[in-house]
C-alpha cells in the first residue's frame, strides 16, 4: 500500500513537472467559488473566467433592476458590476434588495460584482471601514454564493495620488477584517486616485495580496482620461500589473471623460490580447453632462448609443469575446487524475447570437489544428456537443467538415433536444452518434458547423463537453 502511494505521488509529480515544462498551463481544481491564481481568475469549476461586463447603477435607480439586468444578459455580457450603498452618501441598499439583485443575476447567468460606492474618492479609514461593515452585515448573502458573487470592497477609495502606503495599509486591514468575519468571496480592490492611479498596485499590490490568507485578491483600474487616455498609457498600465503576477480587470472605462478622450479601442483590444477582463461604465442613467457614458438610451436597452455599439458589436467586443461563466452550465471541473492529466469539462466554441434558415450555417468554428478552440481529439464515450438556440425546435444539425483526410462533409442530427430553464432550446449531439456518421478519427476534422435544417434558428451558445 505504501509503495503504491509513493509511486502515485512520484507519477503525479512528474506529470505536473512535464505539464509546466510543456507550457500547457495550470490545472486548477474545482472549488467552492472563484479563485485567483497569478494573473488569472478561475471559476468554481476550475475554468478561467474573463470578465466582459457592464456597470449598473442600482443605488441611484433602485426600481429598474428587473428590466435592466435581463436586458444586460440578453446583450451577451457575462457579468455585471452593481453599485450598492452602505448609507454614508446614498440610501442604504437593504438586505432584501441585495438578495434580489444576486438572485436575478444568477437567474440570468450573470456573475455579480457588487461594490459599495459611498467611499468614492475618500481617504479616511472610516469610509473604508463603513464599507467593510456593510459587507459583514450582508455576509449571509455572500456565504454560499462564492461561485456567483465577487466583492468589490469600495469604489475608488483613496482619491489622493501619493506614495500609496496609506492605500496599502487601509486595504490590508480591510481584507483581514473581511476574512476574519468569514467572507471568502474573491475580493476586488480598486487602485487609488479615484481608480486612476495604478502605481499603487505596481508598488504594493503584492503586499495586499500576501495579506490575504485566502490569496484571493484581484485588482481594478478605472480607465478614463488619466489611466486610459492613450494607447501607451493603457498598455503600460495593464502590463505593469500583469508583470507583478497579479490579477487585473478594468473595472470602469468610457469613450470620453470630463478632462479628455479615452482610448476605448486600445482598452478593449489590448485586454483581449492579454486575457484581461473589463467592465464598461455604464448601462444607463448617467447625468446629463455625462450621458455620453451610457451604452443604451433606456433601461431595456432596445437602442444602443455609439459607445454601446462599440462595446457590444465592435471588434473584440461583447458579441465576439464574452463567454458565459461555466458555473451556469453545471459542467465538470479541470481536476486531473492518475491516468489522465488532460483538462476535462467544457470548452465554449461560440457565445452570442447567430441566425440561419433554409439549410444555411449559423455558426462555423475551426478545430484546434486550424487555430480554433474545438479540440475534437479529446472526445470520449461520455462527450457531446451542446447547442443552445431559439427558433424551430429540433430544427438543426451539426456538420463536421474535413479537408485533411476524413469524411468531407458529415451531417449529424441531435441525439437529444429539450428546453432550458431560460425557455430557450438545447440540442445534444452525443459521441457515439457522431462516431456512427463520421468515424472516430477526429484528428481529421477541420471545422464544425451548426446548420438550420428547416426554418430559422438563432444559435446562442455552442459547447464541446469532454
Amino acid at each position: 500500500m505504501k509503495k503504491n502511494v509513493f509511486c502515485y505521488c512520484v507519477k503525479m509529480s512528474m506529470c505536473f513537472i512535464l505539464f509546466l515544462f510543456l507550457g500547457v498551463g495550470k490545472v486548477v481544481a474545482a472549488s467552492d467559488g472563484f479563485q485567483v491564481s497569478g494573473t488569472k481568475l478561475y471559476d468554481a469549476n476550475g475554468n478561467e473566467f474573463i470578465m466582459r461586463g457592464v456597470n449598473y447603477p442600482h443605488a441611484w435607480y433602485t426600481s429598474e433592476y428587473q428590466t435592466a439586468i435581463p436586458a444586460i444578459a440578453e446583450k451577451g455580457f457575462n457579468c455585471v458590476r452593481i453599485v450598492v450603498a452602505d448609507g454614508q452618501k446614498w440610501n442604504k441598499t437593504s438586505y432584501d434588495e441585495l438578495k434580489d439583485l444576486i438572485s436575478i443575476c444568477k437567474a440570468n447567468n450573470l456573475v455579480a460584482i457588487v461594490d459599495v460606492h459611498d467611499a468614492t474618492g475618500a481617504d479616511d479609514m472610516d469610509s473604508l471601514n463603513r464599507a467593510v461593515d456593510y459587507w459583514i452585515e450582508m455576509k449571509s448573502l455572500l456565504q454560499g454564493n462564492e461561485a456567483y458573487v465577487i466583492v468589490n470592497i469600495a469604489n475608488e477609495w483613496y482619491g489622493t495620488w501619493d506614495d500609496g502606503s496609506e492605500w496599502k495599509n487601509g486595504y490590508v486591514t480591510a481584507i483581514k477584517n473581511l476574512r476574519d468575519a468569514g467572507i471568502n468571496n474573491t475580493l476586488m480592490v480598486d487602485c487609488a486616485g479615484w481608480g486612476q492611479y495604478p502605481q499603487v498596485i505596481f508598488d504594493y499590490g503584492k503586499d495586499v495580496l500576501q495579506a490575504d490568507k485566502e490569496k484571493n485578491i484581484m485588482f481594478s483600474i478605472h480607465m478614463y482620461e488619466y489611466a486610459g487616455g492613450d494607447a501607451n498609457t493603457v498598455k503600460s498600465n495593464i502590463d505593469n500589473v500583469l508583470n507583478q503576477n497579479l490579477c487585473l480587470t478594468i473595472g470602469e472605462f468610457g469613450g470620453y471623460h470630463s478632462n479628455g478622450d479615452v482610448d476605448e479601442d486600445t482598452i478593449i483590444n489590448y485586454c483581449n490580447s492579454k486575457n484581461v477582463g473589463w467592465l464598461a461604465w455604464s448601462w444607463y442613467g448617467n447625468s446629463g453632462e455625462l450621458d455620453y457614458l451610457d451604452l443604451v438610451y433606456d433601461w431595456s436597452g432596445d437602442k444602443l448609443t455609439e459607445f454601446g455599439n462599440r462595446v457590444i458589436y465592435g471588434k473584440n467586443g461583447i458579441s465576439e469575446t464574452a463567454k458565459k461563466c461555466t458555473i451556469f452550465n453545471n459542467t465538470g471541473n479541470n481536476d486531473s487524475t492518475e491516468d489522465n492529466t488532460e483538462e476535462s469539462g467544457k470548452v465554449n466554441l461560440f457565445y452570442g447570437t447567430a441566425s440561419a434558415n433554409d439549410w444555411d450555417q449559423a455558426v462555423s468554428v475551426n478545430t484546434v489544428k486550424n487555430g480554433g478552440e474545438a479540440e475534437m481529439t479529446k472526445m470520449g464515450n461520455d462527450s457531446y456537443v451542446w447547442v443552445e438556440y431559439t427558433g424551430t425546435y429540433n430544427g438543426l444539425e451539426i456538420i463536421l467538415q474535413s479537408w485533411s483526410g476524413g469524411v468531407t462533409w458529415a451531417k449529424i442530427l441531435p441525439s437529444e433536444c429539450g428546453t432550458t430553464s431560460n425557455n430557450t432550446n438545447y440540442a445534444k449531439f452525443y459521441y457515439q452518434d457522431i462516431v456512427d456518421v463520421y468515424g472516430n478519427d477526429f484528428s481529421t476534422v477541420d471545422k464544425i458547423h451548426v446548420s438550420a435544417c428547416y426554418d430559422e434558428i438563432c444559435v446562442l451558445s455552442v459547447d464541446l463537453n469532454y
